[in-house]
């Protein structure tokens, strides 16, 4: 590890007034790449429940077998696309799609990876992941959100491409395509908002989520403070 994710994190809080911390999540390509003594997840979760479950301040991997949600399984390259989803029949059954063309355009354009590339998710608090994370979510506000949005352009410029659908947003759009390099800026979808509340702490109505590619989050953190509103902002404080 070559950041220091406690500080990185202390410092997002502080300038963001982040209520919850950020999530370090980190795609385990083979079992004896689990670090030593992080435990594993002893119950079927839905992936963006998961996320919840690590806010609260858990560190854990999670296998296929704990993988609740098949759809969020396969986005993450642990299984196949299961057959309703990839007909579109599970969207247009639970009303999501006006018909199964809608629904097939939204699973094939939707980011995964290679089914089986990948045995099991390592999730804990940025500040307690035992290897350097592949991803970090961050749930803030949207004025905070432009933040780090503006962060990660504070030294090279242009514009961030968002992608949003209905389904597959914690796994697929806030996960998956950050891992292939992309920052998201995306929303709890309604099946993340429902899987979550058994966690005890809820996606927030008033948030959004930025998914982060791993080797960013030094970089955003050391140019958020930088940003000329955000110093007025903080001189206010």
């Amino acid at each position: 590890m070559k950041q220091d994710y406690a500080s990185i994190q202390k410092k997002l809080t502080d300038v963001l007034g982040l209520r919850f911390p950020p999530v370090a999540v980190s795609l385990i390509r083979r079992a004896c790449d689990v670090p030593q003594g992080v435990v594993e997840l002893d119950k079927p979760m839905f992936y963006c429940a998961m996320v919840k479950h690590a806010m609260l301040g858990n560190v854990f991997f999670a296998r296929d077998s704990a993988q609740a949600c098949r759809r969020g399984a396969a986005a993450l390259g642990m299984t196949k696309i299961p057959d309703d989803e990839r007909t579109g029949e599970f969207y247009t059954n639970k009303s999501s799609f006006a018909s199964p063309r809608a629904a097939t355009r939204a699973v094939e354009q939707s980011p995964g990876l290679e089914p089986g590339s990948v045995y099991a998710t390592l999730m804990s608090p940025l500040e307690k992941t035992p290897v350097d994370p592949d991803v970090v979510i961050i749930e803030a506000l949207p004025r905070r959100a432009l933040e780090i949005v503006h962060a990660s352009l504070f030294e090279r410029g242009g514009w961030i491409e968002s992608i949003i659908s209905a389904p597959r947003q914690v796994c697929a759009a806030l996960t998956v395509r950050p891992y292939l390099g992309d920052l998201n800026v995306s929303f709890a979808c309604e099946s993340a908002r429902m899987a979550a509340k058994p966690t005890g702490l809820e996606y927030a109505d008033d948030g959004v989520l930025i998914g982060i590619p791993g080797e960013q989050i030094g970089e955003i953190a050391g140019n958020i403070d930088k940003i000329g509103y955000v110093k007025q902002r903080l001189a206010k404080k």
